[in-house]
């Protein structure tokens, strides 16, 4: 299913940003070309040069960090990509998909990506409850967005267990 295609992984600063190793690892052996981009803070949590190394592609950090190459389409990152994954997204990063801030890497990419996208969450649950961003979740639904649902009724919040056969649903909640 994922042989030859690629995926286009975003990875937010949270505390199971390492997991981000495991799912590239998990996607390699489907067959996928990961390509890894991770917000400034998320670097603090999982290293540029671990990602590096388990997808074997470079890895974004800033907009006009490193090498720029002029794209006024804004779309070199996302030009090949046949997914978007979100893995793992913090309340931040939805609040910012679901008012178009495109204000870093990721979420200019993400807004500007035209194929699917899918988030798996992690936060706390006094977080996740906040009314503003359930708003935001609802609105993302609403675009289209995939939240991958963890299975977990208790705290719909936790990272998914990448073990678990649990998989992206349509406008249900994680």
């Amino acid at each position: 299913m994922l042989q030859d295609k690629t995926v286009l992984l975003g990875v937010c600063a949270c505390t199971p940003a390492y997991k981000a190793l495991d799912l590239i690892a998990m996607l390699k052996r489907k067959g996928a070309d990961v390509k890894t981009a991770v917000t400034e803070n998320g670097t603090n949590m999982v290293p540029v040069a671990m990602l590096e190394r388990m997808s074997g592609n470079p890895v974004s950090v800033e907009q006009f960090g490193g090498e720029y190459v002029w794209d006024p389409d804004k779309k070199a990152w996302g030009r090949n990509g046949d997914v978007l994954v979100i893995a793992p997204c913090t309340a931040n990063m939805i609040g910012k998909l679901a008012n178009g801030i495109a204000d870093d890497f990721i979420s200019t990419n993400t807004l500007s990506f035209p194929g699917p996208k899918v988030i798996g969450v992690n936060m706390n649950p006094m977080l996740w409850q906040n009314p503003a961003v359930q708003r935001n979740v609802a609105q993302l639904k609403e675009d289209g967005y995939l939240f991958v649902d963890n299975g977990n009724p208790e705290r719909p919040s936790r990272f998914p267990d990448l073990d678990a056969s649990t998989a992206p649903k349509r406008g249900t909640s994680t």
